[in-house]
């Protein structure tokens, strides 16, 4: 879809992960993704399959999309906080699966409301981004998923995705919530990351499981040298969406 994207959600509020924590956002939630973290069902039960040991927290959200044209996505208190600086980030699901929609936006943003819109991309790495997609997007916030996603490596694991994102102003955050999780990591993608590009995350799609996590994750990442992220967005309105 040339002029529309299938949308989930817009909203305004700040970026609660990784290297733009706590700026000011509006967040652009497309429908679709490629994956399913929590492991195929669960995004029926709300229970964990395939071996996983969390979830997606938003599946709920970007599994119901409606196309929208691209001049009518964006509502105006939206418009006014680009217009002021905010930054533009394109979520999903996964955002690479509409990517034709998204060099459409993109134009009309810079066209008609901020030429100098800042826009980050939340990707779980597997699919290449168009040479446009890579020349306009400021940062790549990029989620490769590790095996405690439920999700087969098969699916997951794209060297040659990582190796080309690698080149641009990119960060790779993982979810990690044990040392199984770091020696996958250490072993697969350290080769091909800088790892001052890495960032540590917890596993916790609510409160209770964030605060279960988040300081053995710190740790992991101080031990080695990495960044850490929490996530902000669950510390201050939990599973609420739309904030």
């Amino acid at each position: 879809m040339k002029n529309k994207l299938a949308i989930s959600e817009v909203f305004y509020s700040i970026q609660g992960e990784g290297k733009t924590m706590g700026i000011p956002s509006v967040f652009v939630r497309l429908g679709g993704c490629n994956l399913m973290c929590g492991g195929m069902g669960t995004q029926f039960d709300g229970e964990l399959h395939n071996g996983a040991e969390w979830r997606c927290d938003t599946v709920e959200v970007w599994m119901k999309a409606k196309a929208k044209e691209i001049e009518n996505i964006l509502p105006k208190d939206c418009v006014t906080a680009i217009k002021n600086g905010a930054h533009i980030i394109l979520t999903g699901g996964e955002p690479m699966m509409q990517q034709t929609g998204l060099e459409s936006f993109i134009r009309y943003v810079k066209k008609e409301i901020n030429e100098d819109a800042y826009f980050e991309v939340e990707t779980n790495a597997t699919i290449l981004p168009n040479e446009f997609l890579l020349k306009e997007i400021n940062l790549w916030n990029c989620s490769p998923k590790l095996s405690n996603s439920g999700n087969d490596k098969s699916m997951t694991f794209k060297p040659e995705v990582i190796k080309e994102l690698n080149k641009f102003h990119t960060i790779f955050k993982f979810v990690i919530n044990s040392k199984k999780q770091w020696k996958e990591l250490e072993d697969l993608y350290l080769p091909l990351i800088d790892r001052k590009k890495i960032y540590l995350m917890p596993a916790g799609e609510n409160q209770e499981l964030l605060e279960e996590n988040k300081l053995r994750v710190a740790e992991l990442a101080k031990d080695n040298y990495l960044n850490f992220s929490t996530r902000l967005h669950i510390e201050i309105w939990n599973k609420k969406t739309g904030v």
